[in-house]
């Protein structure tokens, strides 16, 4: 049997089977630095979160290998909804969204064609503090980058203020 994620009340639905909250989040990717790089979600659920990112010419360096900082947005992508599905959290609700605040990674080696897969798992998940540890592979799987992020979970009542300019 398959666990449903919890969503708010301002989602699609209550409750979404993970497909389907696959499926929701790619949509609403559209605008975001995920569709410019080519991010596209595999799974997200409980235990772990899956994307992956084409080795296409706009994420390669002049070298014609994939940029690090490509690498690591998929990474940090990928480990901010595992973060979410860990505490349960709305998709869509700001104010409890994981934001990072320390990423660490270690590149270990590049490719310079088909595709990448960032797969995230929770090490350590708190009240307002998930840590995160990401794998990031080739399509044949030869590990490119291992990467810990933290993330902070803000408290529902806390609300997100945009920084005054």
């Amino acid at each position: 049997m398959r666990r449903r994620i919890q969503m708010s009340e301002h989602s699609p639905q209550n409750e979404m089977a993970p497909e389907d909250v696959v499926a929701w989040l790619n949509k609403r990717f559209n605008g975001t630095l995920m569709v410019q790089i080519g991010i596209k979600m595999l799974e997200v659920g409980p235990e772990r979160a899956i994307a992956e990112m084409e080795a296409l010419p706009d994420v390669m360096t002049m070298t014609g290998h994939i940029h690090a900082g490509a690498m690591i947005s998929l990474a940090d992508s990928t480990a901010t909804f595992a973060a979410v599905a860990f505490i349960k959290g709305s998709y869509v609700d700001l104010d409890r969204f994981p934001v990072a605040i320390g990423i660490s990674s270690q590149i270990v080696s590049n490719t310079q064609h088909g595709a990448i897969r960032a797969e995230s798992t929770v090490s350590h998940g708190g009240r307002t503090l998930v840590t995160v540890d990401t794998r990031v592979t080739t399509d044949e799987g030869r590990l490119l980058a291992i990467v810990t992020s933290t993330h902070f979970v803000r408290n529902s009542s806390t609300k997100a203020v945009a920084p005054k300019r």
